[in-house]
């Protein structure tokens, strides 16, 4: 906002110099932007922050300069020496978004140009002098803050004003002779007949003065900020009115600024006054704010004195009244951005000096926060997944709708049922995405066109699927890829990369001592993306955890995937929380040795490890201490339809050497059990 230094003096007799006032001012919370020299005068350019539409005058800044600096503030004396006859009547139909109106008449004026003060100092802060009556309500525009409005009463049906909505008005032509669209909701000034001007933005043609305008209609109003604000959005026109009125005019100064008004047009124009038309069916309420001077000294970090809070608040208008605990204020009715004891304690601050206030680091007390179980458990995976040789990648919640296709899920498949986003970026990333899966899935793609080959990735996220409920459920999961490539070295693992991150899981349950751990094989896949055949569940305590397997070759080409791909995915990291054991119980080191014996026995293709580890650990015997497995071997001698498995077998007891006796005869009915239930033979 621009302001004349002069205009100021009118107001409050300062003595310190422009350059001096703009900085005083600028410690006060209003940043002086530019400063420049205008005949004899120096305008400032002033920053008013939003919440400080009581600012958005001449008056308003002359009278926190008068707060800052102690002097009394001074009010050009308003007087209508004689009224005569009724103003117009006053219909409000809309209140809520048109608290006030206030209205005068002024017939028999002479409409001309304007003096030349009243000229020159208009434009001086921005405004372009039109006429004496337009420029007359533009003044009190700048002066007062309250934006006002004259009408051509003659122009005017029924001479009354009604305020209402549009309704089936579809449109309406301004001042500047633009034909602008209207909504049903967007406020209006009517005559008796017709809309004359959109309330608090602009008013119309077919109203304006002119040069033979003789009988004016003088509007002062109060309309609702957020009503304003929409209207101005809608036509896409921004005045200096709608600029004060979207942030809120003083509500009590209404009339005073009618009267001004109307005290100046006869003044410089002649003329007579009508009485005064005020509808105000809601008068204006102040609230009151309690808050204590020690509370003020330590949120600003200085002991302040009572009596220089008191005295600063007064100076801005406040009313003080002492109570037993502290203080309350009652703000004026141009501080509508006074709300709470915070807002109270950032005055004082303000007239105190932001400058005087010193720099200071707050004394507290910091401890990190405990870590969640969820989150020493997500931190473990990591840990493991990491020092199994692979890489974390962090993908966008987000995922495309169509990606789902390319994962052959079935349509009542509940990963189908996404929650959509209202308003995308881009329609790729739409939906909250239900799977890991897609995105590991274009991270591979991703490097393998970049040249990479052994790709190892791992993502622990959530997912979000629908529920009954107004929120999603929120599901932590663990999905990992690994692309292995065709080693061209002397030395090469020939085996797939499902054992490698098989391994990779495996040493993530070995390290949160989760012993009840199964990789069993199904038919069906487990997953539709995966290859029949080659997959399997992860079970954990008989439950199902997860899966495990390589990925269907139609899948990868889908995503444009080209080698050995397995896939891994941990269903819910919240449920794997309940199954580790609450505490580890440690055993003393054995004192006695332990006796070796293998084991290769021919088993039919259908038959896994784990049915062959589940038999031996349901012998009933302490003296079995481990079992592992060293070999698998398909190929002559043994038959096609068949494998062969190689164990080592670790016997030990607690209390004694074993004999060789004893642990054969262990071992021969191991062998003896493992026939009985796996039909297996001995390799010979």
């Amino acid at each position: 906002m621009k302001a004349s230094y002069n205009w100021i003096k009118e107001f409050v007799d300062i003595s310190m110099p422009p350059k001096e006032l703009a900085h005083t001012l600028t410690m006060a919370g209003f940043e002086v932007e530019a400063i420049e020299q205008v005949d004899d005068d120096t305008i400032f350019d002033i920053g008013i922050t939003p919440n400080r539409p009581d600012c958005l005058s001449i008056r308003g800044i002359a009278r926190e300069i008068s707060a800052i600096i102690g002097l009394p503030i001074k009010d050009n004396p308003v007087k209508i020496d004689k009224e005569e006859g009724e103003g117009p009547d006053i219909d409000i139909d809309n209140p809520d978004l048109c608290p006030r109106y206030c209205s005068r008449i002024v017939s028999g004026i002479k409409t001309g140009p304007s003096p030349e003060w009243l000229s020159k100092r208009l434009e001086s802060c921005g405004i372009r002098s039109t006429s004496n009556i337009v420029d007359i309500t533009n003044y009190i525009l700048l002066e007062l803050g309250q934006p006002m409005h004259a009408f051509d009463l003659d122009t005017l049906s029924g001479k009354k004003i009604v305020v209402r909505k549009a309704g089936e008005v579809k449109s309406f032509t301004t001042l500047d002779n633009e034909k602008r669209p209207l909504s049903k909701d967007t406020l209006l000034i009517w005559d008796g007949e017709k809309p004359v001007a959109i309330a608090g933005v602009m008013g119309g043609q077919n109203t304006e003065v002119s040069e033979g305008t003789v009988n004016v209609l003088l509007e002062s109003a109060y309309f609702n900020p957020a009503s304003v604000r929409r209207t101005s959005k809608l036509l896409n026109l921004s005045t200096e009115s709608s600029y004060r009125f979207e942030r809120g005019i003083d509500l009590e100064a209404v009339s005073f600024a009618l009267d001004r008004a109307a005290q100046m047009i006869t003044e410089n124009t002649g003329g007579q006054v009508t009485a005064i038309s005020d509808k105000y069916p809601d008068t204006f309420k102040p609230q009151k704010i309690s808050f204590s001077a020690d509370k003020v000294s330590s949120v600003i970090g200085v002991d302040i004195e009572k009596s220089f809070i008191e005295k600063t608040l007064v100076n801005l208008g406040f009313k003080i009244e002492l109570a037993e605990e502290g203080m309350v204020a009652t703000p004026p009715s141009f501080r509508n951005d006074v709300e709470k004891d915070v807002d109270i304690i950032e005055e004082v601050a303000r007239l105190y000096g932001y400058d005087k206030i010193p720099s200071t680091l707050p004394v507290m007390q910091m401890s990190p926060a405990s870590e969640h179980r969820t989150q020493e458990l997500v931190k473990a995976l990591k840990s493991s997944m990491v020092n199994s040789g692979f890489s974390e990648v962090i993908n966008y919640s987000f995922m495309n709708p169509d990606v789902l296709d390319k994962l052959n899920l079935s349509s009542d498949d509940k990963r189908r049922n996404l929650i959509y986003i209202k308003n995308p970026l881009r329609n790729e990333d739409s939906a909250m995405r239900t799977s890991l899966i897609p995105a590991l899935f274009n991270n591979i793609s991703l490097n393998l066109n970049r040249g990479e080959k052994m790709l190892r990735f791992f993502e622990i996220s959530r997912v979000f699927l629908p529920t009954d409920r107004k929120l999603p459920d929120e599901i932590v999961q663990m999905a990992a890829v690994f692309h292995k490539k065709k080693a061209s070295s002397i030395w090469q693992s020939k085996h797939d990369g499902f054992y490698d991150l098989k391994g990779a899981l495996e040493n993530i349950f070995a390290e949160l001592k989760l012993s009840n751990v199964s990789f069993i094989k199904d038919s069906n896949a487990a997953e539709t993306y995966l290859h029949p055949g080659k997959a399997g569940y992860i079970m954990i305590d008989n439950n199902k955890a997860g899966y495990i397997g390589a990925l269907h070759p139609g899948v990868a080409e889908a995503f444009d995937i080209k080698g050995d791909i397995t896939v891994a995915e941990i269903y819910n990291i919240d449920t794997i929380i309940n199954m580790i054991p609450s505490k580890i119980t440690y055993a003393s080191l054995p004192k006695y040795p332990y006796v070796e014996r293998d084991a290769a026995i021919v088993v039919n293709d259908d038959v896994t490890v784990s049915d062959v580890m589940k038999v031996i650990h349901g012998m009933e015997s302490d003296l079995i201490e481990t079992v592992n497995l060293f070999d698998i071997y398909k190929g002559k001698p043994v038959p096609e339809d068949k494998k062969s498995l190689a164990f080592s077998i670790r016997y030990r007891s607690a209390e004694r050497t074993l004999t060789d006796s004893e642990v054969d005869q262990l071992n021969s009915e191991i062998i003896k059990r493992l026939q009985d239930n796996l039909n297996v033979e001995l390799r010979s």
